[in-house]
């Protein structure tokens, strides 16, 4: 089924689908944020529903079979186009996003700029408790589009695959230290996330995404592995990548969490990379 909507709207032309029974819009927001404003119609999810923690490590993925519960008791369907929002800049919203495109679910799309770009255009919010869900979201893990720890150590070395570390300039370089060990994936490239946004917080034209990603030699041909702290700013790197066309994309779930607090992985904290 073809998507209804681009992967990432704008929030008139999501006004333009509101009441679309084809169409889903999930708010990742608490019970209470959402309590207190949402999109009309607009479904629940909070992100602890669909990240695990083990400690230290943060912004796993759940098994497939706690995922279809969740999506499941949020109302979501498999046969909808899913709109997912936040008011956290993006990032929440696409962790969502990246897990439904890794269990089996393409039809998705962003909200460009969230809740605040919502309220800006001037937009009806409605008040009220989150819906009592209720469906039968069946997933299907698509192991193409993740990388844990393992599968990273295979393809350190690999040619064809290329590490895209979208966190802040001084946490790739092991100065903002955040997890027991600072630094990056060996042979990892720095893209700041907030690089590909404009000034209003939302995506940049695709000329300019394009150039982007040109001077940083991001190259298609590459199996390129996005990651950050625990895979939320790189769930929105994934997906900025899928928009421009890139079809070899992963995501690492727990990321540098993940990688920074094992006691046996390669670390480089030299900038020679970025």
């Amino acid at each position: 089924m073809s998507a209804k909507l681009p992967l990432f709207v704008d929030a008139e032309q999501l006004n333009a689908v509101i009441g679309d029974a084809d169409v889903q819009i999930i708010a990742v927001d608490s019970a209470s944020d959402y309590d207190r404003a949402h999109i009309p119609g607009a479904l629940q999810i909070a992100i602890s529903d669909f990240t695990a923690s083990a400690a230290p490590v943060a912004g796993l993925l759940p098994d497939a079979r706690q995922l279809a519960d969740v999506f499941s008791d949020a109302g979501l369907r498999n046969d909808a186009h899913i709109v997912a929002y936040d008011r956290a800049g993006d990032s929440q919203a696409a962790r969502l996003l990246y897990t439904l495109d890794v269990m089996g679910h393409e039809r998705i799309s962003l909200l460009d700029g969230g809740l605040s770009a919502w309220h800006e255009a001037g937009l009806a919010l409605e008040s009220g408790p989150p819906q009592a869900g209720a469906s039968a979201f069946n997933v299907e893990r698509r192991a193409e589009g993740i990388a844990d720890r393992g599968w990273i150590e295979a393809h350190l070395d690999d040619p064809d695959v290329a590490f895209l570390d979208v966190r802040s300039a001084p946490e790739y370089a092991g100065t903002d230290v955040r997890s027991a060990r600072g630094g990056h994936i060996p042979r990892a490239t720095n893209l700041d996330w907030n690089l590909l946004k404009g000034p209003d917080g939302r995506l940049r034209p695709r000329t300019e995404l394009l150039q982007v990603i040109s001077e940083h030699d991001i190259e298609s041909e590459h199996e390129i592995v996005n990651y950050c702290q625990s895979h939320m700013r790189s769930s929105y790197s994934y997906l900025v990548l899928k928009y421009l066309g890139f079809d070899k994309v992963r995501g690492y779930p727990g990321a540098w969490s993940d990688w920074g607090n094992a006691t046996d992985t390669p670390i480089s904290d030299t900038l020679d990379a970025s």
